[in-house]
């Protein structure tokens, strides 16, 4: 995995809290899969009932970290700017 694991703890956590809140509203569903050869992605579509819809997110990168900070930047996004300024705002309070 990559190397800080307090980072890579707070980024998984931040992107479950975004994506759970959008799953509900929006029939969300993920698909990810993460390995030491760099294999890693993050894939979240749109679903009505049993059937799939449109990939809102679709993200490959070197690292899980890096997927996951993709990540949140597309759910953030795809949350619109309501959502977006509640997470800045958590994240700011994270950081400061």
């Amino acid at each position: 995995m990559d190397g800080n694991d307090e980072e890579r703890s707070a980024l998984i956590h931040e992107y479950y809290q975004i994506y759970r809140a959008l799953q509900k509203r929006h029939s969300l569903r993920e698909h990810s899969h993460f390995d030491i050869y760099g294999n890693n992605f993050i894939e979240i579509w749109e679903y009505a009932g049993e059937r799939r819809g449109r990939c809102i997110c679709k993200v490959k990168e070197e690292t899980e970290t890096a997927c996951y900070k993709r990540a949140i930047e597309i759910l953030i996004s795809y949350g619109g700017k309501g959502d977006h300024a509640k997470y800045e705002q958590k994240a700011e309070q994270r950081a400061g």
